[in-house]
């Protein structure tokens, strides 16, 4: 890390660029006036005040008031307890009033959003999101012969939970994960699936759903909950699932 990096990080923790930039030149003369600040750093003379006036408010720079003025700052471990502690009560302030606001301005128009989310891992976290949402029931379905750590947990507390869940793949082994972590499983032949490839889809109650496509380094998928078009795809995958037909009925020549 250089002094650059150091202003940067600073920045991060709420310092302006001349207040971060006035710090580290503090850090390297120990003591010094405005001058001297403005001597090892870009920072024009008449803005040090400005700063180390707002550093001192934060409590990181002391002030000596001699003619001129010197500076010094705070021991490091002191300024990174009042940043951090600074910079965690704005967070608290500002999640604290978004809490408060979340859910304020409804609309007469119901939400038709379908979301969109792209990889493994987000995909994994929003599908299980998905399950620990629903109140009744769940399906998932995937070919992976694993399941991702947070559907596993989403799973087993949805079934801990009452809830009706039901696991579905066309792959033997899928199959087998599903059912170990107690799902009643469904096995849909391979001749019986679209073209496309389905990464994992997953239902929650009659009106949640995710889909995605792709393999696992390139998968996308799209969700939704509480919207007319999640609806429909619910009642489109469950009467898919339905209607599965028996091993021996199914076309495997099919192309």
């Amino acid at each position: 890390m250089d002094d650059e990096d150091a202003v940067a990080a600073l920045k991060d923790l709420g310092l302006t660029t001349y207040e971060a930039k006035v710090f580290v030149a503090l850090q390297r003369l120990g003591t010094g006036t405005a001058s001297d600040v403005a001597d090892t750093t870009d920072v024009p003379r008449s803005q040090v005040y400005g700063a180390t006036e707002s550093l001192e408010e934060a409590g990181i720079v002391e002030v000596q008031q001699t003619r001129p003025a010197r500076f010094r700052p705070v021991a490091t471990d002191e300024a990174r307890r009042r940043l951090l502690s600074r910079l965690e009560r704005q967070g608290e302030r500002a999640f604290d009033y978004l809490g408060s606001i979340r859910g304020t301005d409804d609309r007469d128009e119901r939400d038709e959003t379908v979301w969109t989310v792209e990889g493994a891992d987000p995909i994994a976290t929003r599908a299980a999101s998905l399950i620990e949402g629903a109140d009744d029931r769940v399906l998932y379905s995937t070919d992976a012969a694993t399941v991702d750590d947070p559907v596993r947990e989403a799973i087993v507390a949805a079934l801990d939970r009452g809830l009706i869940a039901k696991g579905v793949s066309s792959d033997s082994e899928a199959v087998a994960a599903l059912a170990d972590l107690g799902l009643t499983t469904t096995h849909i032949p391979k001749a019986f699936n679209p073209d496309v490839e389905i990464g994992r889809v997953a239902l929650a109650d009659d009106d949640g759903f995710l889909l995605s496509v792709g393999a696992a380094d390139d998968e996308t998928a799209i969700w939704s909950v509480g919207t007319a078009v999640a609806a429909v795809i619910v009642q489109i995958v469950r009467g898919r699932v339905r209607n599965v037909p028996p091993p021996d009925e199914v076309d495997l020549d099919r192309d």
